[in-house]
């Protein structure tokens, strides 16, 4: 059976990979490997990966450890290892999961991927019959909540002339001391104008002691820079509190591609409204 491969990436996303058998995997810091895990401490080639015929004619994956700073089950060493059954392993420092995918479930994964593009096709068309800001907030967070299945999501346009202040999308739930944990969360996106994805927030000593990440029980949280001319004018902010714990790599693609999606139609406004002062 197909083996599925995840590990948390330094913009706090999880990386998830899925192997098939009948060929030879490995895992490490090279660009080369077939999957690049870029942490300092971690081996160019790490880990080898490759599925072996079992009596029952399925497949078993076996891990064999090919670096200089270990893999480790539960704190002790491992050089060989067969992955008969969901496990957690340490690559170095970097925690990883390992689980055998049963086909059925990977077609499942297939049918997940596609209905996501066809999401981003019926959302664009819907995005481009919004002719106000209004419209196209309550379309975003519409798209968040149903998408990435969390609680709580606005788009958030802001506000130049008063230090780019929230603007544009401010809800209820942002009053305050409420939100401290989650302004800090998209003025750190604002500052590096790149994604930020936290996943089990209860982890970041930076966020976790903030009164409103406690107060609400947020589990995790994403933002997604919106900008126009490579210049940020607001971001797309989703969290969640009934336990999300991570977002992956499709998860933030598709964030990613709605946030591009909202840069192209405030674009397409503020085109719009300079044609309409000049004729």
């Amino acid at each position: 059976m197909p083996l599925q491969f995840a590990f948390t990436e330094n913009n706090g996303s999880v990386s998830e990979h899925l192997l098939f058998e009948g060929r030879e995997y490995q895992i490490g810091r090279d660009a080369s490997a077939d999957v690049v895990i870029a942490h300092p401490q971690v081996s160019r080639s790490h880990v080898v990966l490759r599925a072996t015929k079992h009596a029952d004619n399925d497949h078993l994956w076996q891990l064999s450890d090919t670096s200089s700073t270990g893999c480790f089950s539960l704190g002790v060493p491992v050089k060989h290892i067969t992955l008969d059954k969901p496990r957690v392993l340490q690559l170095g420092p970097i925690s990883c999961q390992f689980t055998p995918v049963a086909l059925n479930n990977v077609v499942k994964l297939d049918s997940q991927r596609e209905w996501r593009k066809q999401q981003l096709k019926q959302y664009q068309t819907q995005l481009q019959q919004c002719h106000n800001s209004t419209a196209l907030i309550n379309l975003a967070r519409e798209c968040l909540i149903q998408s990435l299945g969390c609680e709580r999501a606005s788009l958030i346009l802001f506000d130049k002339l008063n230090n780019y202040q929230l603007g544009v999308g401010f809800e209820d739930w942002m009053q305050g001391e409420d939100f401290t944990g989650s302004r800090t969360i998209i003025n750190q996106c604002m500052q590096t104008n790149a994604v930020r994805a936290i996943g089990n927030i209860v982890c970041d000593n930076s966020l976790n002691k903030q009164h409103s990440i406690i107060n609400h029980g947020i589990q995790a949280a994403i933002c997604v820079p919106v900008c126009i001319e490579e210049k940020p004018v607001g971001v797309l902010y989703a969290d969640s509190i009934l336990g999300r714990r991570y977002f992956t790599q499709t998860d933030i693609e598709f964030a990613t591609s709605l946030a591009n999606m909202i840069s192209l139609r405030l674009l397409f406004h503020t085109i719009e409204h300079k044609l309409s002062l000049i004729s």
